[in-house]
C-alpha cells in the first residue's frame, strides 16, 4: 500500500521539493488564482478544488483550468511561477473567432460520474447559465464528457456547440484524438495490484481505449477489475484476487475522499467488452 501511494503521489505531480520555499500545492492554487485574477480582470478566477480553478466569461460561460502539470514545473523551478501565469492569461485572453475557433483535433473523452455533471449543471442554472455539457454514458455510473484540450487548459464542450460530426462519431474521434496526445502507457506495482500511468490527465479515459483491456497484456487472476478513483489514477486488479481487491477498495476510498480529483470507489469488472459495477 506505501509503496502505490508513494507512485501515485509522484505519477500525479503532486510531490513537492524539500525546499521550504516551495508552496504546497493548496497554496499554489490560491496563489495562482489570484494571479491570474489580477492577469485577466475581465474573467472570474474561482478555485474550485486543490489544483483546479474555474474561469468564468462575462457571458457565464466557464472553462476549468488542471494545474498538476503547472504544479509539477513550479516545484522544479519556482522562480516560473510568474511565467505559467502569464502562459494561462495569454491563452485566455485570446479573442473568441466564432464556431470555427473549436478544433476537432483537440476533442478529447473526460471520464466523469454522474454526480459530478449533475452537480455542475445545478450549478449553471443557479447562476442563470442555460448551459448543458456535451456528453454520453458510459455505463450506469460513469459518463462520457467532451472537452476541447488545449495546450494551457481544458474547456467542456457544451451542446449547443457546432461539432460538426455525429454523436458516435464524435466518440470515436475523441477516442482516437487521446489515443494520439497520451504519452507512454505504464503499469507498476505487484502481482496484486497494478497502477497505470498516462500523462496524469487522462488515466480514467483510458477505460474507453479496448485494446488495452482486451489484448492479454494486462494479466491478472480473473477478470480485470479496475478503479478510476480520480481522474488521473487508475488501479487495476482481478476479480479472484481478494487480497488485491481489498487494496484497491481501500486505496479508492481514500483517494477520492482525499484526493483534488476525486471521482469514485465504485470498482468495475471488465467483462463482455465493457465494464460494469462490479460487486462484492
Amino acid at each position: 500500500m506505501k509503496y502505490l501511494l508513494g507512485l501515485l503521489i509522484c505519477i500525479t505531480a503532486l510531490c513537492t521539493a524539500s525546499r521550504a520555499d516551495v508552496l504546497s500545492p493548496q497554496a499554489f492554487t490560491q496563489e495562482f488564482a489570484r494571479a491570474l485574477a489580477a492577469a485577466v480582470p475581465s474573467r472570474t478566477v474561482t478555485v474550485k478544488r486543490e489544483l483546479e480553478l474555474t474561469v468564468t466569461n462575462a457571458d457565464g460561460g466557464d472553462t476549468t483550468l488542471f494545474l498538476a502539470n503547472p504544479y509539477g514545473d513550479y516545484t522544479r523551478d519556482p522562480a516560473r511561477l510568474g511565467e505559467l501565469v502569464r502562459s494561462f492569461a495569454a491563452a485566455l485572453s485570446r479573442p473568441a473567432s466564432g464556431k470555427s475557433s473549436l478544433d476537432r483535433s483537440r476533442i478529447v473523452p473526460v471520464i466523469k460520474d454522474r454526480k459530478w455533471l449533475a452537480d455542475v449543471h445545478g450549478a449553471l442554472k443557479a447562476r442563470g447559465v442555460a448551459q448543458e455539457h456535451l456528453s454520453d454514458d458510459f455505463n450506469e455510473q460513469l459518463i462520457i464528457v467532451y472537452a476541447e484540450d488545449d495546450p494551457t487548459r481544458m474547456r467542456y464542450l457544451t451542446k449547443e456547440e457546432e461539432i460538426g460530426v455525429s454523436r458516435p462519431e464524435l466518440r470515436a474521434l475523441a477516442v482516437e484524438n487521446l489515443r494520439r496526445i497520451l504519452p507512454k502507457i505504464e503499469m507498476r506495482g505487484d502481482d496484486r495490484v497494478l497502477l497505470v500511468s498516462a500523462g496524469g490527465d487522462y488515466e480514467a479515459s483510458l477505460l474507453l481505449i479496448d485494446e488495452i483491456w482486451s489484448g492479454g497484456q494486462v494479466k491478472v487472476n480473473g477478470d480485470i477489475v479496475v478503479a478510476v478513483p480520480a481522474r488521473d489514477v487508475l488501479l487495476i486488479t482481478g476479480s479472484r484476487d481478494r487480497s488485491g481487491l481489498k487494496r484497491v477498495r481501500e486505496l479508492a476510498a481514500k483517494l477520492v475522499a482525499e484526493g483534488p480529483y476525486g471521482l469514485t470507489d465504485t470498482l468495475f469488472v471488465y467483462r463482455q467488452g465493457r465494464f460494469t459495477k462490479f460487486g462484492r
